[in-house]
């Protein structure tokens, strides 16, 4: 069974191992944990809990952050914003996600974006914007199975609105 579940301070390798197939800047998806420590990433997890729990620094907007599993197993990393402000509605958008490269051309991409956008629902968010990089044929692929229209390209990105009404 495939399902979201928000991070937690208590999770363990598992889900650092995971974070180490995922590259620090994969497709656009920063990964902070990538080369970390298991210590660095104890760390990491605390402060990441600390902002999905509202306690943000000015420039940041509130977000939930998810793990994918299959059944016990970590796939994906996932990020809702609850809201955009000017600089996100410019560079990115309500939604990221990534799946660690073993587990890459399974469905996996599909599977969290849909999850995250029936989060999204439940955040009363009904027009979602995400972004892809241009030359990432299968997110771009994901975005428009799951509703995608594309808004604008820039530089590098795809911008595409999700219509939840």
């Amino acid at each position: 069974m495939v399902y979201l579940r928000k991070i937690a301070v208590a999770d363990d390798i598992r889900i650092y191992n995971m974070l180490q197939e995922i590259g620090s800047n994969d497709n656009g998806f920063h990964n902070k944990v990538y080369g970390m420590s298991y210590h660095q990433f104890r760390e990491w997890l605390e402060n990441e809990c600390s902002v999905d729990a509202g306690n943000l620094e000015e420039w940041m907007v509130p977000q939930t952050s998810y793990w994918l599993f299959d059944d016990e197993k970590p796939i994906g990393y996932g990020r809702l914003r609850h809201y955009l402000n000017d600089q996100l509605t410019e560079t990115s958008g309500h939604i990221g996600y990534a799946i660690r490269s073993t587990e890459r051309g399974k469905g996996y991409g599909n599977q969290i974006l849909s999850l995250l956008l029936e989060e999204c629902k439940k955040l009363n968010i009904r027009r979602v914007q995400i972004g892809a990089n241009s030359d990432n044929v299968l997110s771009n692929k994901v975005i428009k199975k799951n509703g995608g229209i594309l808004i604008r390209v820039s530089k590098n990105k795809n911008f595409y609105h999700i219509d939840l009404t």
